[in-house]
């Protein structure tokens, strides 16, 4: 297993928690389908285009989409924050036209998915 996934782990367990998407110990079925649903994405459509979907505030499923944002956040950044995965990302990519710097947030962002997909098989799921 990859080095950098294997040190994430310990991070994930935590950002599940502190991001809501464990409640009691326990994490909706649904998490697991966005986990995988946005690594698809990002594959396809590409980071920005992703993450912008995933932030999108018009959506009925709003709030377990934050949360999954909130978890890639605290893993990536080991603190909890405020910021938003959108606004890191294009902040750090001189607003999505480094294209360097996009390959480098989509490798470490996929590569949390990963950790956080294996973490969360660590919780039960609600039924």
């Amino acid at each position: 297993m990859n080095k950098k996934v294997n040190e994430l782990i310990p991070k994930a367990l935590d950002a599940i928690t502190d991001s809501g998407m464990a409640e009691a110990g326990k994490v909706d079925k649904e998490y697991k389908g966005y986990i995988s649903s946005m690594g698809a994405s990002i594959i396809q459509s590409g980071l920005l285009a992703t993450l912008a979907f995933y932030s999108n505030e018009q959506s009925g499923s709003v709030d377990k989409r934050r949360n999954l944002l909130k978890a890639i956040v605290k893993t990536l950044l080991g603190t909890a924050s405020n910021e938003k995965l959108l606004n890191y990302v294009l902040s750090g990519t001189h607003n999505g036209t480094n294209k360097a710097e996009i390959d480098k947030y989509e490798k470490q962002i996929s590569t949390t998915l990963i950790a956080l997909k294996l973490a969360l098989r660590t919780f039960k799921q609600k039924e």
